[in-house]
């Protein structure tokens, strides 16, 4: 049994604690905290409310069933919202001890990550690219997304990267969002390479998935954006943001590297209807250059680096922490990596809200 004493509540009315006993327990509830009972030091002379987690009743009081119909009249009006997403038990949300999100400054991070990839380059080996991504520490700010798009030019029809946005009502200490970055997991056995003729889609030795642009069109471009399950290959339609207005910009038309080769869009570049996705950006990493999103991280929630090296960054953050397991439960084994962790003191939602 817990108990509150306040000399707030002392003042309150009886409806006043009836409602503010139903709010505590139907929150308790919704965020799977366990709990066997409520007592409430009521008003002077006026003895203490309780709320008693059964439902046995062992006293004809006509307020302790208005507490129990406001509990649960919050408590499903909360999860009701929730439609459609999973909370986790208490058991599965605490089965093992979540780490602090990582305290370390964001530049210290990217620093250290763009030595250990000019250590690679220098030594000329041929790493095993790994991408971790700690959702805690996104922010949604879609720095990330522009930052692709500057490096990467893309048109109306689609990115290379996207950020996801999932909302919750006020099941906790009060409304919030969960943020996710995605773009191409760059999978060992690519679905979308299974959906067209051989040769058009491969895999480097580093674990990049790259496109032969010259026949990963039309029809095969369709259909190897339709098989990806998780929507990131685009069709490249050839249209430009500013195309049809009085002064079309010429960042649009300019040249970028993709795929191995110098390419442009709109206008007198090159033909619509191609595949596009994230390659890591692979022109930048092979002359020692990190990926545009990872650099531009905000909050410091992405990661990169070699998962051959056990001295790695990406390999000392994700030990003894839990990973999201969805991929390869789908029979997908990919170069990108989330935690499986919420915040302190939020209710854990199935990963599955975001990862679909």
């Amino acid at each position: 049994m817990s108990c509150l004493h306040s000399p707030v509540l002392s003042q309150c009315s009886k409806e006043e604690l009836s409602a503010f006993c139903g709010i505590l327990c139907a929150r308790a509830v919704a965020r799977g905290v366990p709990w066997n009972g409520l007592r409430v030091q009521g008003p002077a002379g006026e003895g203490v409310t309780e709320m008693n987690n059964t439902s046995t009743s062992h006293e004809a009081n006509p307020r302790r069933s208005f507490f129990r119909a406001i509990a649960a009249g919050i408590g499903s009006g909360s999860l009701a919202g929730l439609a459609g997403f999973k909370l986790l038990t208490t058991q599965e949300a605490t089965a093992a001890p979540l780490p602090p999100v990582s305290a370390e400054a964001t530049g210290t991070l990217v620093i250290r990550m763009q030595r250990e990839l000019e250590e690679i380059v220098a030594k000329r080996v041929t790493p095993n690219w790994l991408m971790v991504v700690d959702t805690r520490k996104c922010i949604g700010c879609d720095a990330c997304t522009v930052a692709c798009r500057a490096e990467n030019p893309t048109g109306p029809a689609g990115n290379f990267r996207r950020v996801i946005q999932r909302e919750h009502p006020a099941v906790s200490v009060g409304p919030w969002a969960i943020f996710k970055p995605v773009n191409c997991l760059q999978c060992d056995n690519p679905p979308c390479a299974k959906a067209v003729p051989d040769g058009m889609i491969w895999k480097r030795p580093d674990g990049i998935v790259e496109f032969d642009d010259t026949k990963l069109r039309g029809q095969y471009a369709r259909a190897a954006a339709k098989a990806c399950p998780f929507q990131l290959v685009h069709v490249d339609d050839g249209r430009t943001f500013t195309g049809d207005t009085p002064a079309p910009q010429a960042y649009e038309r300019r040249s970028f590297v993709e795929n191995g080769k110098v390419q442009t869009r709109g206008k007198g570049g090159a033909s619509p209807d191609v595949a596009r996705k994230c390659t890591f950006c692979s022109h930048l990493l092979d002359v020692g250059v990190l990926p545009a999103c990872v650099t531009t991280c905000i909050g410091g929630a992405m990661h990169f680096g070699d998962g051959n090296n056990p001295n790695s960054l990406v390999n000392e953050i994700t030990g003894g922490r839990r990973l999201f397991t969805g991929h390869s439960n789908q029979g997908l084994k990919t170069h990108v990596v989330y935690f499986e962790e919420s915040m302190p003191d939020t209710t854990h939602v199935d990963c599955t809200v975001c990862h679909y």
